[in-house]
């Protein structure tokens, strides 16, 4: 999940905005916040955090400091120090979304996934569009339990995300532990004409099309698997034998 919040750092950055000033401190601590910006592209962390304190210091409600430091706390490791700024950020902007994503991705990380589903929540309130966070709120939901709230939500990142491969893909993972064969044989579909190497999709179409006896059609999606994943047969094998086993259970009397 590292690579969604990455994808978002810039743009807690570059969006969040704070009430016109004048005067030099103001210029100056802008100053500040630029350079901090350019070093944490450049992956000087050390060197960011340093000007977004001193921007801080300069303008202690400074909305995109606390936005801009807490993406580099997170990169060092400080989680606790990364949510205290977002939330620093969320009580100055409150109207702005990307905040509440920020921090509802690490309570993710953390497990506290009601913490994290309320973050999403008044995210998509806000802004609704944002397919990251529809994922990330589809992962949080999953590990809850939650399935149809998963698939709804990943149904959501592929309404904006029409070529994402791997949301169609889990998303037939889930279709397919709520026995909606055919729809998770269509994702693993879907997944594998966007990507055509994508190994896994098509394991697991095969394993879902061997529960429906479409034996040959399951043969040529593991003789496709292999050919992508050479050091798989042995983990595919022990996948088939149990699948087998499941669909031939289903047919005792």
């Amino acid at each position: 999940m590292q690579v969604f919040l990455k994808s978002l750092v810039f743009i807690v950055i570059i969006g969040v905005s704070f009430a016109p000033a004048l005067g030099q401190t103001l210029r100056k601590a802008e100053e500040f916040y630029g350079r901090g910006v350019g070093r944490l592209e450049r992956g000087d962390l050390e060197g960011a955090l340093a000007d977004f304190n001193k921007a801080l210091e300069m303008l202690p409600k400074y909305s995109a400091a606390y936005s801009a430091r807490g993406a580099v706390k997170e990169k060092m490791g400080d989680t606790e120090g990364a949510l205290a700024d977002f939330g620093r950020a969320i009580e100055l902007t409150p109207l702005f979304a990307i905040p509440y994503y920020s921090r509802g991705f690490l309570l993710l990380e953390k497990k506290d996934f009601d913490g994290a589903i309320k973050d999403f929540d008044k995210a998509l309130e806000i802004q609704p569009n944002l397919a990251i966070v529809y994922r990330n709120r589809g992962d949080a939901r999953k590990a809850k339990g939650d399935v149809a709230g998963a698939i709804a939500d990943y149904g959501k990142v592929i309404e904006i995300e029409p070529q994402n491969a791997e949301v169609f893909f889990e998303r037939g993972a889930l279709r397919q532990t709520q026995t909606d064969i055919d729809g998770a044989i269509a994702d693993y579909s879907k997944a594998i004409e966007i990507n055509s190497e994508y190994a896994d999709a098509y394991a697991e179409r095969g394993l879902a099309r061997l529960s429906q006896h479409l034996d040959r059609d399951a043969e040529k999606d593991f003789e496709r698997y292999l050919e992508l994943n050479k050091d798989g047969k042995d983990y595919l094998q022990q996948r088939i034998k149990y699948a087998r086993y499941q669909r031939d259970k289903k047919r005792k009397p």
